[in-house]
């Protein structure tokens, strides 16, 4: 349910400020199917099928409504743009599921694009990821752990997406690259991060267990041997 409370609070402020980017509106209605989704999925877990199935029609929507990738100007630039979409969506919804940094790499990447939208001169393009932002931090003070959930997770990663898509479409291919590799970046970092310190913790898990085994192999004489030792030192160093 983290989700709907989270797109409910993204959602306030774009509405307040009254659409100012048209392309706004069907973002936030296609993530909210998106968020709903992830709802359902929460209560009943649904086939990947399903999920990435509903995930494309939305992606597929916002293309619909004139918001795609422009790297060619042409056909595949739609089919691009919802598979890239679908992509960073389940990205950041597996990052969460597996670490706990989806909230600061979603915080990141928002901070990001908003500022990158001011820098640019498009404030309307700062609207959507400054308010994702702004709900983000709600979610964190409002201190109900660090994951964001099933249904904000993907929620989160398909604003982020799109927001990106809004702020380079129509612009040269660098720019559009560069937009489009701030969140596929900040995610993929998250990922490497979260792999290294859990590889760091097995490791750490399997030195305790090798520990545990050889003791356990150690005969009783052996072990009595070794508190006698301690004993001793504690004794001799008192």
């Amino acid at each position: 349910m983290r989700g709907v409370a989270i797109a409910a609070i993204t959602t306030a402020p774009v509405a307040a400020s009254g659409f100012a980017d048209w392309r706004v509106a069907p973002i936030l209605l296609a993530a909210w199917a998106v968020a709903v989704l992830g709802v359902i999925d929460e209560i009943s877990p649904l086939p990947a099928i399903t999920r990435l199935s509903v995930q494309s029609l939305a992606a597929g929507g916002i293309v619909l409504c004139g918001l795609q990738i422009t790297l060619t100007g042409e056909l595949p630039d739609g089919p691009v743009t919802v598979m890239w979409t679908v992509a960073v969506t389940n990205g950041f919804a597996l990052l969460d599921r597996f670490d706990r940094t989806a909230v600061s790499a979603a915080a990141v990447t928002a901070a990001c694009l908003a500022c990158a939208a001011l820098a640019s001169s498009q404030p309307a393009h700062a609207v959507l990821p400054g308010a994702l932002l702004a709900a983000l931090a709600c979610a964190c003070l409002a201190g109900r752990g660090s994951r964001l959930g099933p249904s904000a997770s993907p929620f989160t990663g398909f604003v982020l997406a799109a927001a990106a898509t809004a702020l380079t479409c129509g612009r040269g291919s660098g720019t559009i690259v560069a937009g489009l590799l701030l969140p596929t970046s900040i995610a993929i970092a998250g990922a490497a991060w979260a792999a290294r310190r859990g590889a760091a913790h097995g490791r750490g898990r399997w030195i305790q267990r090798r520990w545990a085994q050889r003791r356990s192999t150690l005969g009783p004489a052996h072990r009595s041997r070794q508190s006698n030792t301690k004993a001793l030192s504690r004794w001799t160093s008192s």
